[in-house]
């Protein structure tokens, strides 16, 4: 990364069972990830329980001790969400981030090495949010979290750009925003504008081998978004 750029790159590994080379498909994508100019990556559990996702988190950790780490546990109950994720975060050895689509109502607990990205008008919950009710969100990610994060209204979909127009104003440089869908080469430079965090997925991964059908990264993808996004 150029020590000119502020800005951060985080591709995001959606992870599969550990019974399922899930280990190995988590590191094997975290290299690729790093060796071609990312700051970081994030591990998703999509319809997996956190405790299979912090087992392959300890597992990655250990073999790649040096890489920045966050996490985002999807199958926690809402009401028990942020208290219940605060004791997991804990436990996870030298984790650097943690990210929940929807926003807590006050700051939790946490060491400060480790950031919280929390949802601001967010895909699924509450994509459309504007006026007022945009300002008292962003308002509430300063209190509560490290980094706004936003997206368009579906995966893969970027953000209207008045939208993080507004965001971006009613944060007024108090914390950092972070894009979480639809972010490719084909628009970043248009995203740069406004967001200081990108979140990746979709536009630099393709599927493995006919005999392991899940996602990784395309190295020359993950790099070309790199150069954009630090350059």
């Amino acid at each position: 990364m150029s020590a000119l750029s502020s800005k951060k790159f985080y591709p995001v590994i959606h992870c599969v069972d550990p019974n399922n080379q899930g280990i190995g498909h988590a590191i094997d994508n975290v290299r690729i990830a790093m060796t071609n100019g990312a700051d970081g990556v994030f591990l998703i559990g999509h319809n997996m329980r956190f405790s299979k996702l912090s087992y392959i988190f300890e597992h990655v950790r250990e073999r790649l001790p040096e890489a920045w780490i966050g996490l985002n546990f999807l199958d926690i109950s809402s009401e028990k969400l942020w208290t219940e994720l605060s004791t997991i975060a804990r436990r996870c050895t030298n984790l650097n981030a943690l990210w929940i689509d929807g926003m807590p109502n006050h700051r939790i607990s946490l060491p400060r090495t480790i950031q919280v990205f929390g949802g601001v008008a967010f895909k699924y919950i509450d994509s459309q949010l504007s006026g007022a009710a945009l300002s008292e969100a962003c308002a509430k990610a300063v209190r509560c979290v490290n980094v706004a994060t936003t997206s368009g209204d579906s995966t893969g979909s970027p953000p209207d750009v008045l939208k993080l127009y507004d965001i971006k104003e009613n944060l007024d440089g108090k914390i950092p925003l972070a894009v979480a869908s639809g972010v490719s080469a084909a628009n970043v430079l248009q995203l740069l504008k406004f967001a200081d965090i990108f979140l990746v997925a979709s536009s630099i991964c393709a599927r493995g081998p006919e005999l392991d059908d899940n996602e990784y990264f395309i190295a020359e993808k993950v790099r070309e978004l790199a150069d954009l996004i630090h350059r």
